[in-house]
């Protein structure tokens, strides 16, 4: 019975990849960044793509952006969150990348829809950033564990499965090239069942280079995945974590923040928990995966901040951004879970 509904759901390799972005929730009275402002702490969801390298990652993010409205659907839009050369080269992403996506839950509501913010905190797919994966997790509440039906479980999946675990998140198991004329997804679904304890039935399939089974994701994420309320404080005193950070000629650095307690917008100054700096804010806003500027980032945003900061060894990752005009603000356990995980795989 498994095999004959796998036959029937197998997308041929010729299949035109349908347009997705039939979903998006913008219209032509609301803004992007206004429906943004709008969306309630219950209603946001971090999550990251953990996967074996080269088990079509970059893709299955490409193919997001396109459901929720990020990007238009082209055939142009390979590896659009891969902004390094490199990347584009190896196509291997190297560096961590978000993309801030609103996802309108037509089915929510009776019928008149709700909107809900699905922050991906995209990952490295080598093994030798192993670093680079566990800081992009310390920022997400679930991960869609992505296995490749042509060559199943992988010993990076293992590893990246186990690393999502030590971080308490919740593990969405994704199935996907099953478009391949020589995937074989009945031996990798018994893979998933026995290395990580799924049942079948947990199991989300796609074909992200077709777009076939996307559409469940988002589904699957809003009813799985918990929001980002527990240990979060909307009303204390601003408290980020930093994630990674980037620098600009121009601008200077950017850190890339996951906002846990509070807010902030331009024109507060915050301090680093590590030296004590002090900073005034210039720009708050998301990435979508462009940068997009928005009036505030709240607990349960990722987003980016940039503060007039001249040198990156200031930002450092796993550092705490807080309000400086708070006093006894406990630092948050940022560095010491990067530690942990890079203890444990080694």
């Amino acid at each position: 019975m498994l095999r004959a509904y796998l036959v029937a759901l197998r997308v041929p390799t010729n299949h035109t990849r349908r347009a997705l972005s039939s979903s998006s929730s913008s219209s032509s009275s609301e803004t992007w960044s206004e429906i943004f402002e709008t969306i309630p702490p219950e209603n946001i969801r971090n999550f990251s793509i953990i996967a074996h390298v080269d088990h079509g990652k970059s893709t299955l993010a490409d193919r997001l952006l396109e459901f929720t409205g990020a990007i238009k659907t082209t055939t142009s839009n390979k590896q659009v969150l891969d902004s390094l050369q490199v990347e584009k080269e190896r196509g291997i992403t190297v560096k961590s990348q978000t993309a801030s996506l609103i996802y309108n839950d037509k089915n929510a509501k009776n019928g008149s829809g709700e909107n809900y913010l699905l922050n991906l905190i995209d990952t490295p797919g080598h093994v030798d950033f192993s670093y680079e994966v566990s800081r992009s997790l310390a920022a997400c509440q679930g991960a869609l564990l992505l296995v490749d039906s042509t060559q199943g479980v992988q010993a990076q999946t293992l590893a990246n499965y186990r690393t999502a675990i030590e971080a308490n998140l919740t593990i969405i198991p994704v199935l996907t090239k099953l478009d391949l004329p020589h995937s074989d997804p009945a031996k990798a679904i018994e893979q998933i069942e026995q290395a990580f304890g799924f049942h079948e039935d947990d199991i989300l399939w796609t074909s992200a280079k077709s777009g076939e089974g996307v559409d469940d994701i988002p589904q699957a994420l809003i009813q799985r995945l918990p929001p980002p309320l527990d240990n979060h404080l909307p009303n204390a005193p601003f408290r980020g974590l930093v994630v990674d950070s980037w620098h600009n000629s121009f601008r200077g650095v950017t850190c890339l923040v996951s906002m846990v307690d509070g807010e902030i917008k331009k024109g507060n100054e915050i301090s680093l928990a590590s030296s004590n700096k002090k900073f005034e804010i210039q720009e708050v806003g998301i990435l979508n995966p462009t940068p997009l500027p928005v009036q505030t980032l709240k607990s349960g945003h990722v987003g980016y901040v940039v503060c007039g900061m001249k040198d990156t060894a200031d930002a450092r990752v796993g550092d705490t951004l807080m309000d400086s005009a708070t006093t006894n603000v406990v630092p948050l356990p940022g560095k010491n879970f990067f530690k942990k995980i890079l203890f444990w795989r080694s």
